[in-house]
């Protein structure tokens, strides 16, 4: 199975604080009992993902062309969910508003995140293009990468001094975590996207 290719956005001469949320091969699904005629949409489910996890809607006829259309469903299917509550998730981008009124059935789908608890670090890779020169390596060890296990979130944490050395182009980059004796875990698409915005300029 091709590993998840990520988007990130950082600003040149900005500091930044961005979550990268680490999704494993596995699957989750959990049972859907409500679907909210609601803006933005909520669903109830028997279980949730963490908060902004990716998620897809299967089975359900009431949301029509928003439902995953494949099984397993396709990265295109997966949409950013936040938390309500311990059985309901938000859809921020769809409005569910003139939807039909649910019945029965559906589930809930997301990539189960990776463990962090298994890992001792990590490094991050950024290149002009894929096989091209390294533009920076930001680590764990030099602190512009934390593991928070208990938000299953790996942090890329850069203060201005660090994203002024970028050019403001678009490039790629590649994430391994490193557990205990060095072994790496590649976790993401080696040509996974790192978009560089020009700086802000004030008068």
């Amino acid at each position: 199975m091709a590993l998840q290719k990520l988007t990130l956005t950082i600003r040149k001469g900005s500091a930044e604080d961005i979550p990268i949320r680490l999704e494993s091969e596995a699957w989750s699904y959990a049972s859907i009992s409500a679907v909210a005629q609601s803006a933005p949409l909520r669903i109830t489910a028997s279980a949730v993902p963490p908060d902004g996890w990716r998620a897809a809607i299967m089975n359900v006829k009431a949301v029509g062309d928003f439902a995953a259309q494949s099984n397993p469903p396709k990265d295109s299917d997966l949409r950013s969910v936040a938390v309500v509550d311990p059985t309901t998730v938000e859809f921020n981008a769809i409005n569910g508003a003139a939807f039909r009124a649910h019945t029965s059935g559906g589930q809930l789908a997301w990539r189960t995140p990776v463990d962090l608890n298994l890992y001792v670090g990590a490094r991050m890779n950024v290149r002009e293009k894929v096989g091209g020169p390294l533009v920076a390596n930001w680590t764990t060890d030099t602190n512009e990468l934390e593991i928070d296990v208990a938000n299953r979130v790996l942090w890329l944490r850069l203060d201005d001094s660090a994203t002024e050395l970028l050019t403001a182009k678009n490039k790629v980059f590649d994430i391994e975590l490193i557990r205990t004796g060095g072994n790496a875990d590649r976790v993401c698409a080696h040509d996974s996207t790192l978009i560089v915005l020009d700086e802000t300029t004030t008068e």
